[in-house]
């Protein structure tokens, strides 16, 4: 045997341990990404429902609302609508606010829309409640996220309710729009049917 062949040999069993390694690496740094993903949407969603409840409780009435079932995410930005009591902003103006007079949603810059919405407590699955808005009681802010993957919102279902149900818990997944339609309960509304 010469001197040195050994050494190759060596260097092709390190360098597939390293690969090995590698890919056993890869997948955790994917797994705490995601991880991460999933605890950052769901601590800012959590910190709109303590501003509609910080609105609610300065002001003593329900945000706003653009017709049957959107309420202006606006009035958690500003008082363009000169609410008494008013002591915002509730929550940062983190994108573009759109939608009915530029107040219905904001324009989240790392995923889609965050709406405010008034919808029947069976939402999820396949049922997308009554569109005229809440008619039963007991009527909740259901805060919308629109953009997310399916893989996400399976993720942040599980991660809040324990279990990946679309229709029951926190948060609810409408299975009719391609799992985008995702939704996590806020406080109740104040003014109920």
């Amino acid at each position: 045997m010469k001197k040195g062949a050994m050494f190759g040999l060596d260097a092709r069993i390190a360098l597939a341990i390293f690969g090995a390694l590698s890919v056993i690496s890869g997948a955790a740094l994917y797994g705490a990404i995601q991880q991460s993903k999933v605890v950052a949407i769901v601590s800012e969603l959590n910190e709109v429902s303590k501003a509609i409840e910080a609105f609610m409780l300065d002001t003593g009435v329900d945000i706003g609302k653009t017709g049957a079932t959107n309420f202006y995410f606006g009035d958690l930005v500003n008082n363009s609508s000169s609410f008494d009591g008013w002591n915002g902003p509730y929550f940062p103006q983190i994108g573009k606010l759109a939608g009915a007079l530029s107040r219905e949603y904001i324009d989240h810059p790392l995923y889609g829309n965050i709406l405010l919405r008034d919808l029947e407590s069976n939402l999820g699955g396949s049922n997308y409640s009554n569109p005229n808005g809440c008619s039963t009681r007991p009527c909740y802010y259901w805060i919308q996220i629109n953009g997310l993957s399916e893989s996400l919102t399976k993720a942040i279902d599980n991660y809040v309710d324990g279990s990946a149900g679309l229709d029951s818990g926190r948060v609810r997944i409408l299975t009719s729009d391609s799992y985008s339609g995702f939704y996590i309960k806020g406080p109740l509304v104040l003014k109920q049917p």
